[in-house]
């Protein structure tokens, strides 16, 4: 039987819940064992009955932070220094030495796109398909925007070959300068899972190391509270599930939950852990918070959703059938969002206009009045329900190190 070292960065749900259901696909042909540096969701990972490895350094708060901050592009300060991936990485490489693992499977684990490589572990990424190679080579990259400029966008993406100064040190001091020719492939694997459905990039030409297999999300095994469940039985008003994920922050929750004020509507919300006291208090009556839900089931209930762009939550929406509010937080999160407009399950609203009451309340409404947006909802979710992303994925990465190891 197989070893598998599974990898996500453990302070993102999605992340996290995403290798969760790939495991518990693999686990009948491979012993799968997990690693972080974070606990904020590893009971999740214990609990669905997988080993968790708790590595040093440990993330803290104002680390996560600084990493979510980074992605989404507030700051282009790389969040580790060299003295903190050092570290992560002979970390790793003792993990490695300890499992001898036949792949190791990561989400944005980016120390170990350098010590999987040391070892010559095959390396397996499950990953969205926005801003991958794939995406910029494709024929829809800017499409709407000036040909030359298109051009030129795409000749720049593909032939750059910055790196942080650290990782470029690292990469030089452990020898895998070849792994990281150009900048756009960095952040890259032996085998790109890509979870994004084709049916909404409109690309069927993906690089020879990446393939499609569709949408992958949580499935917890948590039960709606009995208060939220009468809610969802009883309630004669549209319902609204609100979820920014795990890249949110308070004060921006904390503003978006307001923009609900003197809707009717009622509002199911899982940022409860986000906010403080005093900013519970200040939010609309109609607005309901919890701690973690169980996103599918809850979804599968309400009229409508509003949320950020990250493609796990996405993908429930539409898996649940239902139209959606997107408000990405980073590009990756806009793109997402930006493949639903055009099929006419969502409206996306700019992060930069959310303080915009009177925006936010009139393309609610039209989401809520124009039964387009649902129509297409139910017709995206049908068009999506036979593809079982976790499933596809397993297979194809079993396949993939069968055939490196012969």
């Amino acid at each position: 039987m197989k070893t598998l070292l599974f990898a996500p960065e453990t302070f993102n749900l999605a992340e996290t819940t995403r290798m969760i259901e790939v495991a518990k696909e693999c686990q009948s042909e491979a012993n799968c064992v997990f690693m972080g540096y974070s606990r904020k969701f590893a009971d999740f990972i214990e609990e669905a009955g997988f080993e968790f490895n708790y590595l040093a350094p440990h993330l803290t708060e104002t680390d996560i932070v600084n990493i979510m901050n980074f992605d989404q592009m507030k700051s282009f300060k790389i969040p580790f220094t060299y003295d903190t991936l050092k570290i992560r990485i002979e970390n790793e490489l003792k993990l490695i030495n300890k499992l001898n693992p036949d792949g190791i499977i990561i989400g944005s684990t980016i120390s170990l796109l350098i010590s999987a490589r040391v070892k010559k572990v095959p390396l397996i990424y499950v990953k969205p398909y926005a801003y991958s190679r794939a995406h910029v080579e494709g024929a829809l990259f800017m499409k709407d925007s000036n040909p030359y400029l298109k051009k030129l966008a795409q000749s720049f993406i593909l032939n750059l070959k910055w790196l942080p100064k650290n990782i470029k040190k690292l990469i030089e001091e452990y020898d895998v300068k070849d792994r990281f020719n150009y900048t756009i492939d960095a952040m890259s694997a032996d085998l790109n899972c890509i979870t994004t459905p084709e049916l909404l990039t409109n690309n069927p030409d993906l690089p020879s190391d990446s393939i499609y297999v569709g949408p992958i999300f949580a499935n917890l095994n948590e039960e709606i509270p009995t208060q939220l469940q009468q809610l969802l039985e009883t309630s004669t008003k549209p319902l609204i599930y609100c979820s920014m994920g795990s890249s949110a922050n308070l004060q921006l929750i904390f503003e978006l939950l307001r923009n609900f004020d003197g809707l009717d509507v009622e509002v199911i919300s899982p940022m409860r852990s986000y906010l403080t006291e005093k900013q519970i208090e200040q939010l609309p009556v109609n607005v309901h918070l919890y701690d973690w839900l169980p996103a599918m089931e809850v979804q599968n209930k309400v009229t409508a959703c509003v949320l950020h762009g990250g493609e796990g939550t996405v993908q429930t929406a539409c898996l649940a059938g239902k139209p959606f509010i997107g408000i990405g937080l980073q590009k990756e999160q806009e793109y997402n969002i930006s493949c639903c407009t055009k099929y006419g399950n969502a409206i996306q609203i700019k992060k930069s206009k959310l303080k915009d009451q009177y925006l936010f309340k009139q393309n609610l409404q039209a989401l809520l009045n124009h039964s387009v947006y649902e129509q297409k909802a139910k017709k995206l979710q049908q068009e999506l329900k036979p593809l079982k992303g976790s499933k596809i994925a397993a297979q194809e990465l079993m396949q993939f190190l069968t055939t490196v190891t012969k």
